[in-house]
């Protein structure tokens, strides 16, 4: 026997630790569909297996990025949040703008109608947590709706002090528009007929957004049809 017959067979190293070939983009494809996923079917309807084949990547790296079930839903809570931020600063601006107050409603409006029909996910997403008690419940809560809520809620109030809102409890005028808004939006398979083509798309955007004024203010004053038909949801 010669020495190099004595030399142990050379083991290629496996490498630990991040995956690096296309790891970000199979980690934003599960993202994708979770998040559609979990908005139609609820997270007891979610398998991280059929996710990760729906987006096309290994089950091993669905389990490296997210490792469960639960911290992938809380992955796309996080993103459902971080797209709905630049909206509420939107949202706040508008508010604190020295515009007239016909405006600036039908201003933030106009940008939260936008919003939900720009990612219509968001509203489903909601859906499923709010009709099931429990800690994601309260997480969506906390997440989702309490930053529109505070960033709405002090502009109705200022309406009615105006007297140019109905006096009411303006936490549920807030979530009667809001739930009115995301869930009609989030719908738009049956949809479809008022949002396609574009054109057909922007009128329908204003149609609900005179639609939800009205509902606050009743008979729309001038000030509010003019309000309306210039409003601009990237004031």
């Amino acid at each position: 026997m010669t020495m190099s017959d004595e030399q142990p067979a050379k083991i290629k190293p496996t490498r630990v630790g991040r995956p690096r070939l296309g790891a970000e983009v199979g980690r934003e494809a599960i993202l994708s569909k979770a998040i559609h996923a979990f908005g139609r079917q609820g997270f007891d309807g979610v398998n991280l297996r059929d996710l990760a084949r729906q987006a096309g990547v290994n089950i091993a790296l669905a389990n490296y990025h997210f490792g469960s079930k639960a911290a992938l839903w809380e992955a796309c809570l996080e993103r459902m949040n971080l797209r709905a931020t630049p909206c509420i600063s939107t949202l706040q601006a508008i508010s604190a703008a020295p515009l007239a107050y016909s405006q600036r409603m039908a201003d933030f409006y106009a940008a939260f109608i936008r919003f939900n029909a720009d990612l219509p996910d968001y509203g489903l997403f909601i859906l499923q947590e709010m009709v099931q008690e429990g800690p994601r419940q309260e997480q969506v809560k906390a997440s989702l709706i309490d930053p529109f809520h505070d960033a709405t809620v002090p502009l109705l109030l200022e309406g009615m002090d105006l007297g140019l809102v109905h006096r009411q409890d303006a936490s549920l005028l807030f979530f009667t528009h809001s739930i009115t808004i995301s869930h009609v939006l989030a719908g738009q398979g049956t949809m479809a007929f008022f949002l396609q083509p574009e054109d057909r798309r922007e009128q329908t955007l204003k149609d609900i957004l005179a639609m939800i004024i009205r509902s606050a203010v009743g008979v729309l004053p001038d000030e509010f049809e003019l309000a309306i038909a210039s409003a601009n949801p990237d004031a």
